[in-house]
């Protein structure tokens, strides 16, 4: 047997002035009287009846006092059971456990919750701690050290991510050394709505409702058609009983990390989640932007949303060609609007050719024709089967459905070694592939677009914009808010380069590759190349 409220045993040490006050005799006061023939029958009486009162006397304390013991041992919650299971203790550790009642905190009261269970085992039953957020982290060993497992409670804090039920261990992991045989106790506040814990879980709710008010969903995107047209998107959410009154501040962070207030939007919000709303903010410069609720309640991380807002410069792109009419239209397609594309006369960040190798760092070549460092044993035009796509979801085959184009004027080539097939056809004459060679890299397209008329296929200039971000490392542009802990792209970057993650004014980490990852902190964070 363990208790989960080993403290409350403390009750009974009430028992002693129970039975003190319980034994203590009330001494008779003295009278004097006149005639004492008459006490004396029932004096003799008393005398004979002595040692039945005190048998009663000493039942009656007993009985008080198994009563006072069966209720302290009640308090002290006791847990009955047989088979020793070991006991895995799982804290909420979510960002909702940071939302504060009756003065402290919740992840404050389920961590008490957790050093009684421990304080309970009496050091006679193995156990482990984790915390869960996004992810399972265990805490300790499984142990019967006390010590070891209340330090590993007191390790734990609320991180600023949600919680994900589907971490925890259930029966259906035989992998899971916690799945099956073992006791798995998870407090939390219950905040994860219809939700339902996995089997074997035990939920110990700590805390009542709340009420608090919640940005859950937000975003920021430029509109085409128009100069610095910012459309913000927010949603909310309300664990109110009833709508409550409240104004959305909307401001764009300077250079010196002042609050440059842009829009105040009232809002009546209605209990539970309300329908999503975008607002056009004009003359919006691009930068650091924030949203806040200005209000007062039980969690104030969810009031505030963080957004970077971004109008990247378009990519230049230099056609180095005779026919440049159509190449050149191809770019001129995404220079309006959103201006992803620019076409210049030189010096362009991609080279896009039709037949010879246009060099430069970067290219995007037609019809491959004379010779290249890109190919080599370059044949005759062929008839080329149904393109078969190599690589699933490569970035510079992004929304282009190559089994639908016809590769005319296809030539017998052999790529440079180390490419990568992107399409090809059944007999694996390569149609697309990507290439490098030291700095310099291209992307090859092995057919004649005016033999294929493919200079009037809407999927010519998809394939331009696609393989013109892909070749400068754009081809996952940076959205404007992100979770804490999400991995985000690193624009421009290779395989191999070296960038700095400032996750704070003060720290920074590098990280290589083409991602990184964000920390716990809420707030904006930089990334340099």
């Amino acid at each position: 047997m363990t208790f989960l409220q080993p403290h409350m045993l403390w009750s009974l040490a009430a028992l002693l002035p129970l039975t003190a006050l319980y034994l203590l005799k009330v001494r008779p006061r003295r009278k004097p009287t006149t005639a004492v023939f008459l006490w004396e029958k029932a004096l003799d009486q008393r005398r004979a009846n002595r040692l039945f009162q005190r048998l009663r006397d000493l039942w009656s304390l007993m009985l008080m006092l198994i009563v006072c013991t069966a209720v302290c041992l009640a308090l002290a919650r006791p847990e009955w059971n047989d088979r020793r299971q070991d006991l895995l203790i799982v804290v909420d550790a979510s960002a909702s456990m940071s939302a504060r009642q009756d003065g402290a905190a919740r992840i404050d009261l389920a961590k008490k919750t957790a050093a009684d269970i421990v304080e309970g085992l009496n050091g006679t039953q193995r156990a482990a701690v984790a915390s869960l957020a996004d992810k399972l982290v265990y805490r300790s060993h499984l142990t019967d050290n006390p010590r070891e497992l209340l330090d590993a409670v007191e390790s734990i804090s609320a991180a600023n991510q949600e919680l994900r039920l589907d971490a925890l261990p259930s029966r259906g992991e035989e992998r899971n050394r916690f799945a099956r045989d073992h006791r798995v106790l998870f407090i939390s506040d219950g905040n994860f709505g219809p939700r339902r814990l996995p089997d074997r879980v035990e939920l110990l709710k700590i805390g009542g409702r709340l009420d608090n008010l919640g940005i859950t969903a937000s975003d920021a995107a430029y509109l085409p058609g128009g100069p610095d047209r910012l459309a913000f998107y927010y949603q909310i959410a309300s664990s109110f009983a009833a709508p409550r009154e409240v104004d959305l501040i909307v401001a764009r962070i300077d250079g010196w990390g002042n609050e440059q207030i842009v829009r105040v939007i009232p809002l009546e919000i209605k209990p539970g989640t309300n329908r999503p709303e975008t607002v056009v903010i004009d003359g919006a410069a691009p930068g650091k932007w924030i949203a806040r609720l200005a209000i007062d309640d039980a969690l104030p991380l969810d009031n505030a949303a963080y957004l970077a807002a971004s109008k990247p410069d378009p990519i230049r792109i230099a056609v180095k060609s005779e026919n440049r009419f159509f190449l050149e239209n191809s770019v001129l397609a995404f220079s309006e609007g959103d201006g992803l594309l620019a076409l210049v006369p030189d010096d362009g960040e991609v080279a896009l050719a039709d037949g010879a190798d246009p060099g430069g760092a970067r290219s995007l070549i037609f019809h491959p024709d004379g010779e290249s460092c890109w190919w080599r044993d370059l044949g005759e035009p062929v008839e080329p089967g149904p393109a078969r796509v190599m690589i699933e979801n490569h970035p510079a085959l992004r929304h282009l459905d190559a089994s639908g184009i016809p590769f005319v004027g296809a030539r017998r080539l052999t790529p440079p070694d180390g490419a990568q097939i992107l399409a090809a056809d059944d007999s694996g004459l390569p149609l697309i592939y990507q290439a490098r060679q030291g700095d310099r890299t291209a992307v090859v397209v092995n057919m004649d677009p005016v033999m294929a008329d493919f200079y009037f296929s809407a999927w010519f200039p998809v394939l331009v914009h696609a393989a013109s971000m892909h070749l400068v490392g754009r081809e996952n542009p940076l959205a404007a808010a992100y979770r804490p802990n999400d991995e985000v792209p690193v624009p421009g970057a290779a395989e191999d380069t070296l960038s700095t993650l400032e996750t704070s004014p003060t720290n920074s980490v590098e990280v290589r590759g083409k991602w990184a990852r964000l920390g716990d902190r809420l707030g904006f964070y930089e990334l340099k190349n």
